[in-house]
């Protein structure tokens, strides 16, 4: 990287009252460079040492309502470069664990069936090098993909929406599906925060009144954990495709998350429905120290 000029040669630019050129501006750069574009803006990613690996997914085309959620992994992941590294409730840099974020997956626009292949497969090689993986999507049939890889015998959804359906629009392989087909690999699905109407095989926890301690109960074995975004109440979360009102808030979804990763053996997670608004990066952020939180509480794991 070029040495950056010294800030009396900068500031000799300005009394001299000259032009502000590109290359002055280059210069401004030099001094105060952008952080990586990776999660968290980290300098040095290591793969082999990496504890933690994450795999964007910009996939939205099952989407039904409005797309853009393919723009969510890199909204994501842009705002997580300003984060501080301390966690001040933690009290470590869950980063210090070692987090390795890939180039993002291809998806096949016109074959969701095909989209889930790739992602299985990613996910699938993650965790044979031993790492623990994370997904950022895009909607939420990618997750679909990591659960397959996965097989965890417990799925942990916060979803504003049970995604049940055997088969929406003619399709097996749809955002609203994804977690019918799920259930298909898990032996327990369990989606807190619904605020829709319950079908057969899935247990559902609705709205924001809900009992961690059942939670917690009845989730076995290995854990996977899936949140949507639009799980948490529109007020702090209004990013997402399909809001709906009287969600979790912060505080609800940070507290059921510690405790999830606390007492269970979590293999997994993801993060998907981020549409981000263009001009409003609030949401953005809120997202990604979500995501930040998440690795803190599976790092604290086994420290």
């Amino acid at each position: 990287m070029p040495k950056p000029p010294s800030r009396e040669i900068m500031r000799g630019l300005f009394i001299s009252g000259e032009r502000i050129t590109g290359s002055v501006v280059l210069a401004l750069k030099l001094l105060h460079p952008l952080p990586p574009y990776n999660f968290m803006g980290l300098e040095d990613q290591d793969y082999k040492k990496a504890r933690f690996v994450v795999l964007p997914v910009p996939f939205d085309s099952t989407a039904s309502f409005g797309t853009g959620q393919r723009n969510g992994p890199h909204a994501l992941i842009n705002a997580s470069r300003y984060i501080e590294f301390y966690d001040e409730e933690l009290g470590f840099k869950p980063c210090d664990a070692g987090i390795f974020t890939t180039e993002e997956l291809e998806p096949c626009r016109g074959d969701a069936k095909e989209t889930v292949r790739r992602v299985k497969y990613e996910v699938g090689r993650i965790a044979a090098d031993n790492k623990f993986p994370i997904v950022f999507g895009g909607d939420h049939l990618v997750s679909l993909g990591a659960v397959q890889a996965l097989k965890p015998d417990s799925i942990l959804v916060i979803d504003a929406h049970p995604d049940d359906y055997d088969e929406f629009e003619g399709s097996k392989y749809d955002h609203a599906t994804w977690a019918k087909r799920a259930s298909e690999v898990a032996k327990t699905v369990v989606v807190v925060g619904c605020r829709s109407i319950r079908a057969p095989g899935t247990k559902n926890i609705f709205g924001s009144n809900f009992d961690g301690k059942k939670v917690l109960s009845l989730l076995k074995g290995r854990v996977y954990v899936s949140v949507d975004l639009d799980g948490f109440d529109p007020s702090i979360m209004p990013a997402v495709g399909t809001a709906e009102p009287n969600g979790l808030t912060w505080k609800q979804g940070l507290s059921l998350l510690e405790k999830v990763f606390a007492k269970n053996n979590v293999v997994g997670f993801d993060l998907v429905e981020l549409m981000p608004i263009p001009g409003m990066d609030a949401p953005n952020s809120v997202a990604a120290r979500l995501a930040y939180k998440m690795v803190g509480f599976a790092a604290r794991k086994k420290k």
